[in-house]
């Protein structure tokens, strides 16, 4: 009998293209809060409601063999009680009765700005929670599936910088905008890599690891693009195909940190989005991401080049973003 393969967050970005990617397989299982958001195929197979429902949870956990957690919860500017209530403390839940309930695989969205916090190379003194919360509750969650006991094999996958269709809370919603006000500066010169990637290569790399037969019981693999542009040619390439204005100075991470905690200090008593927080300051950081162990445990191959994935995603963004999207739901 095939493995069933239940999708968290099946209507978001990572999600339906994950969905996607495995076409008309009738033992995937999409679990989302909307039915009616979802492929006509899947809405069938669909289990509806929320991953703050303990009952919820744990009827989803005894459907599946691997769980594919890509719901989350991502405000750029959000609350560390948010981040626990809304994302934190369902997963651990879903690890816990997945782990219970004998699911033999559980692979986990993370992202590929993990590299520089763990490994400690960030450029700010300030606790993680308080740079990004959301990235906190993330790092919280590898540290515990690496924790578990268990026979549940776990694979962390560290994405790229989403691009593409079916676009969310992302970097270039919240980039373009502000590069239209002419005072956002290069940081450290633009030199740091951007590691972009296509909704496509994201479902592609949770088919492969859906299908990969493990030796480890624990495995992290970074996910990235095609290729990896720095900072300075994707903001080249904006400029040069979209006419956005292009940075007029550069500033250092550690001024870069210290003016976006004041702006958002600021902001607190201003009904608007600030120009930066900590949180951008952080997708800036170097990863040095590559595809290699991608590559060698999984046999993943990305299809999608960075330029045609930005191309896609502003094209969608002039459809369906008629105002700029705020960094907090």
């Amino acid at each position: 009998m095939l493995d069933k393969i239940v999708v968290t967050g099946a209507t978001g970005f990572a999600g339906s293209h994950i969905l996607d990617s495995f076409g008309d397989d009738e033992n995937v299982i999409a679990s989302c809060r909307d039915r009616k958001k979802l492929p006509s195929i899947y809405q069938v197979f669909a289990i509806v409601g929320d991953l703050q429902d303990l009952d919820y949870i744990e009827k989803l956990t005894q459907k599946a063999d691997i769980i594919c957690h890509a719901a989350s919860w991502a405000e750029m500017n959000g609350k560390v009680s948010d981040s626990k209530e809304k994302f934190l403390n369902p997963t651990i839940e879903l690890i816990d009765k997945a782990v219970s309930n004998g699911v033999k695989r559980f692979i986990f969205l993370s992202s590929i700005s993990s590299k520089p916090i763990e490994e400690n190379r960030l450029h700010s003194k300030l606790k993680l929670s308080d740079i990004w919360a959301h990235y906190d509750s993330i790092m919280k969650i590898e540290s515990y599936l690496k924790g578990i006991d268990s026979d549940m094999e776990v694979i962390i996958l560290r994405v790229g910088f989403f691009t593409g269709k079916n676009y969310a809370l992302g970097l270039l919603p919240i980039l373009l905008p502000r590069l239209k006000t002419h005072l956002v500066p290069w940081i450290q010169n633009g030199h740091t890599s951007l590691p972009l990637i296509d909704g496509k290569d994201v479902g592609l790399a949770f088919k492969l690891a859906s299908k990969v037969v493990l030796k480890e019981r624990f495995t992290i693999i970074d996910i990235v693009g095609k290729d990896i542009p720095t900072a300075k040619e994707v903001f080249t390439y904006l400029h040069d195909r979209y006419h956005y204005p292009l940075p007029h100075f550069s500033v250092s991470f550690s001024f870069a940190y210290i003016f976006a905690r004041l702006m958002r200090i600021v902001h607190k008593v201003i009904p608007t989005d600030p120009l930066i927080v900590p949180a951008i300051v952080l997708l800036l950081e170097e990863t040095h991401a590559n595809n290699n162990l991608a590559k060698n445990l999984l046999g993943y191959e990305p299809k999608i080049d960075w330029k045609d994935s930005i191309d896609t995603q502003i094209a969608e963004m002039k459809i369906r973003q008629t105002t700029n999207l705020r960094m907090n739901k």
